[in-house]
């Protein structure tokens, strides 16, 4: 791990090791088709007594309408103020605000959910998808998580190598955790793993090793050192529900883990302008 950032032999930055170069796999690669799902519709000229109770079965809060099966989707309904008559009479036209395209890049729906509950898919000419928040715990958008995060982590033990000369953090840490760290690094050591004792650190000792010193908070642009340590703590427990593939939003709310998804980001950002600073890597 300690040479992850610059190949031995070349002197030059590894392909692979910017947030830069992870945002661009996301961008070109993975693409809002991969989570959306089809736009289930109705006719508008259906019941909306009828479909009310329909949407209640399939659990939907809205469909599409359409005026005839072959015809393109000319809006949609939402369950709670659908009215008992036609399902024209309570149609919402299409707003551009609610309409992304299928090649919109995945790591740029998250903001775009931010703030409302679900986007509408244009396919070509004609609105054929929807994903709602529901849809941000599946595979691809953890993948996408855990990718920033253990970004992120990489860079926490760069810090902690690199603000603490002389294995000074060791005074730091308790001493459960520096024990703790140590038998994992028998156990990897046994099973022929090249790696040092930083690296057998968990999350939270290299989250309280780089809070506490003194120039973390100019590095990382934080408010405090309570501050960095509260977003840290709340990253970590994201971290935690992705590894153990757990909901990611029991116990707080989709506005907070996208903020958290774009303030880890900015982390690795901020501490990668420190890492070519410090190395002269570009």
């Amino acid at each position: 791990m300690r040479t992850l950032w610059i190949s031995e032999r070349t002197g030059r930055r590894r392909t692979g090791t910017r947030v830069s170069e992870l945002r661009r796999l996301f961008e070109i690669g993975i693409t809002a088709r991969v989570i959306q799902e089809p736009l289930q519709c109705c006719a508008s000229y259906e019941l909306g007594s009828e479909i009310t109770e329909k949407m209640v079965q399939l659990d939907f809060d809205v469909l599409g309408v359409k005026h005839s099966e072959n015809e393109p989707a000319i809006g949609y309904v939402n369950r709670c103020d659908l009215k008992p008559s036609r399902c024209r009479d309570s149609l919402h036209a299409f707003e551009v605000c609610d309409l992304i395209s299928d090649s919109t890049p995945l790591i740029n729906v998250l903001p775009i959910l931010r703030d409302k509950p679900r986007v509408f898919i244009l396919s070509g000419n004609s609105v054929t998808g929807i994903i709602t928040r529901a849809d941000l715990q599946k595979p691809p958008v953890r993948i996408l998580l855990f990718g920033l995060v253990s970004l992120l982590e990489i860079h926490l033990s760069y810090l902690v190598r690199k603000l603490y000369t002389d294995n000074s953090w060791k005074r730091k840490l308790k001493k459960t955790r520096l024990l703790s760290a140590n038998r994992l690094m028998k156990q990897r050591l046994a099973r022929n793993e090249n790696m040092d004792l930083i690296d057998c650190l968990q999350f939270c000792d290299k989250r309280d090793l780089v809070t506490a010193h003194s120039d973390v908070c100019k590095i990382l642009d934080l408010k405090s050192k309570n501050t960095g340590k509260d977003l840290l703590g709340n990253i970590e427990k994201l971290r935690d529900k992705l590894a153990h593939s757990q909901d990611i939003v029991e116990g707080t709310t989709w506005e907070k883990i996208i903020d958290i998804a774009g303030s880890i980001e900015k982390l690795i950002q901020r501490s990668e302008k420190y890492v070519e600073s410090v190395s002269g890597m570009s």
